[in-house]
């Protein structure tokens, strides 16, 4: 068993219930969802099985958030082993063979159970009594969804072992293929390898060589690998009208905005990959910016590209190779004034903490074996690592940021064209010295400010940590009043504090219309990798914040208060200095939560969620009216008032 119950109660605690781990309280039996549970572990392909953890109780509304499971135990543990592992021997249509361990932490029984993901022959696995239809589950996120038609295509084909790439589309023909891509694929492989044997083949001869054909009585049809990578632009259209579509877009700026008349202009592409590669490759690198070198006794001078021609090259690759073509969404290359992103169907299917050593797990292994022939793409399963390498030697310490997300189903890779840590930078992070944080911590935040968001994945690449430890560090930053908290569980992510943007001007957007949008939101509800808040309004202005914003008949303030809220704006102030000033100010009068924002000089919002629910949760505020918690005149007092 990978985990111990200590281990997997620490990760529920930070990232909730997720993927690959399911909590129960089973007290003292197990109840009906816990076959959904274990049908779904065995079925999901890719996931490697997941861990039920019984004897935690979820409350509803906890009290600490980073407190959501407490340990209740489980209070006769050999008969829930029992009935366990009779539900896995006799539930469902093939036999399920758990891990079962008992653990006691801190004084609690846990019964934990392993549930392997069970070998594709055997898939779907499903309660017997309900049937395949109602009966299979599959693990999406931190929920198990009972299977769709389409679900349980895919089941059936892992079954039979033939890859969605080599079907043959319906109504597809030798017609569909573009002759000119057969001759682009002859050339560049002729000028790689002049002896290879597949250039002595006919066209229909050659495609079923690369598996992009299958002869079926007597006619050769190609299969959507063939199409994919060879495929007129009307049967593209046609047979994949979205699902092999790839968009361009060029952004103005650093930051995504809904509107997009003036904003950024998009081509879409519909064509053969076997041309569309080297095609898209030159158009993105005509458009990044170059630096230009020119060396003692040297008559001309040579430009380099701010992100090397490498490193793009086999981002683009890998988009395209391990893309999910049933997906039903086109991939798309973002070019912002700071970075690069590469937005595609397909979570990864090797694991995330694997990213970037050697070995692959390839979702389109035709599609994958021509890119490689072609030198289109490193060695399989080099690519991330050679990305790394190439960045380094580049000067561009900040490696390529990868999220991967099974739920959505989306893998995002992004590429900053700059040195993170620049003068910049720099500057900026001075305005944090009285801080202390850690030179991991100042890294994330430069790239939170860069990009608009960052999540446990990103720290962990930016800094090469474990999730409890990059988890730990960004509750830190969060308790110091720098980053706000958004989302739940695995769709946590981090955005900076409204005030350090208007005390540290942001280093590389001109941008100043508000909050951040750099990437379109995730179709799952959270935001992505450089997805930031949309819910943010702008900071009260200078002029009616402060001293002059309170009642007219508020108590004198005492000096120490008074100088502490004139120097809000001249630096960036703790979280608790924050709460303090909360708490005195209330110890005099009773404020609303509109005053107590106008003399902080924030948001409404920004002080309700980080301060005035946190310090009522605690005791140390009451409400004026907690009978009526929307009384239009409430407002907050100390309990000490």
């Amino acid at each position: 068993m990978e985990h111990t119950a200590a281990e997997l109660l620490e990760l529920l605690q930070i990232q909730g219930e997720n993927q690959r781990i399911e909590a129960k309280a089973s007290k003292r039996r197990l109840g009906n969802s816990v076959q959904e549970t274990i049908a779904a572990f065995s079925n999901e392909p890719g996931l490697g099985g997941g861990y039920l953890v019984l004897g935690l109780h979820c409350p509803e509304d906890p009290l600490d958030e980073d407190d959501r499971y407490l340990l209740q135990g489980v209070e006769n543990p050999d008969e829930v082993q029992q009935q366990l592992a009779g539900v896995c021997r006799n539930t469902f249509n093939v036999q399920v063979c758990p891990e079962i361990t008992v653990e006691v932490v801190e004084g609690k029984t846990l019964v934990i159970a392993y549930i392997p993901e069970v070998l594709p022959r055997d898939k779907p696995v499903f309660i017997k009594k309900l049937g395949v239809d109602k009966g299979s589950y599959r693990r999406i996120g931190s929920a198990d969804y009972r299977c769709t038609e389409r679900d349980l295509d895919l089941l059936f084909q892992l079954r039979s072992g033939l890859p969605y790439e080599s079907e043959v589309p319906p109504y597809s023909s030798m017609e569909d293929i573009d002759l000119e891509a057969i001759a682009e694929y002859r050339f560049r492989r002729k000028e790689l390898d002049a002896n290879a044997q597949e250039l002595r083949l006919s066209d229909e001869d050659l495609l079923i060589a690369l598996g992009c054909g299958m002869r079926k009585n007597g006619e050769v049809l190609p299969t959507v690998a063939g199409i994919v990578l060879f495929g007129t632009k009307a049967a593209l259209r046609r047979l994949m009208p979205t699902d092999a579509r790839v968009d361009y877009i060029v952004a103005d700026g650093s930051t995504w905005v809904e509107n997009p008349s003036s904003r950024y202009y998009s081509i879409d592409y519909r064509e053969a990959l076997v041309l569309l590669m080297p095609r898209l490759h030159a158009q993105i690198m005509g458009d990044l910016p170059s630096r230009f070198s020119l060396k003692t006794g040297d008559l001309q001078r040579t430009d380099i590209p701010c992100i090397p021609k490498d490193v793009v090259r086999e981002a683009l690759s890998n988009a395209l190779m391990h893309r999910d073509y049933r997906a039903g969404q086109p991939t798309q290359i973002i070019r912002y004034a700071n970075r690069l992103e590469f937005k595609n169907g397909g979570y990864s299917l090797k694991p995330f903490e694997e990213l970037g050593e050697a070995g692959s797990k390839q979702r389109n292994l035709i599609i994958s074996a021509v890119f490689h022939e072609l030198k289109y793409a490193e060695t399989k399963g080099t690519g991330i690592g050679s990305m790394q390498e190439w960045m380094r030697e580049a000067g561009l310490t900040t490696p390529p940021i990868i999220e991967t997300d099974r739920e959505s189903n989306e893998f995002d890779l992004v590429l900053l064209s700059h040195h993170l840590l620049d003068r910049k930078a720099l500057e900026w992070l001075a305005h944090f010295r009285d801080f202390n944080l850690s030179d991991a911590q100042r890294r994330s935040l430069v790239f939170t400010q860069e990009v608009g968001a960052i999540t446990n994945q990103d720290y962990r690449q930016l800094n090469g940590i474990d999730t409890l430890h990059a988890s730990a560090s960004l509750r830190d930053l969060r308790d110091q009043g720098l980053l706000i908290q958004k989302g739940k569980g695995n769709k946590t992510y981090y955005i900076l504090a409204p005030n350090l943007e208007e005390e540290a001007p942001q280093i590389s957007s001109p941008d100043k219309g508000g909050p951040p949008q750099t990437s379109p939101p995730d179709k799952g509800g959270a935001p992505r990798i450089s997805s930031p808040d949309k819910s943010g309004a702008p900071q009260v202005s200078s002029s009616d914040r402060g001293l002059s914003a309170l009642p007219k008949e508020f108590p004198e303030i005492p000096k120490p208060l008074k100088e502490q809220i004139q120097s809000l704006g001249k630096r960036v102030s703790k979280q608790g200095d924050i709460k303090k000033i909360i708490k005195n100010l209330c110890k005099l009068a009773p404020l609303t939560n509109l005053e107590l924002a106008k003399v902080l000089g924030r948001t409404p919002d920004h002080v309700r969620e980080l301060y005035l629910s946190e310090m009522v949760k605690s005791k140390e505020l009451e409400y004026t009216h907690p009978e009526n918690l929307v009384h239009p005149q409430q407002a907050y007092k100390s309990k000490d008032h």
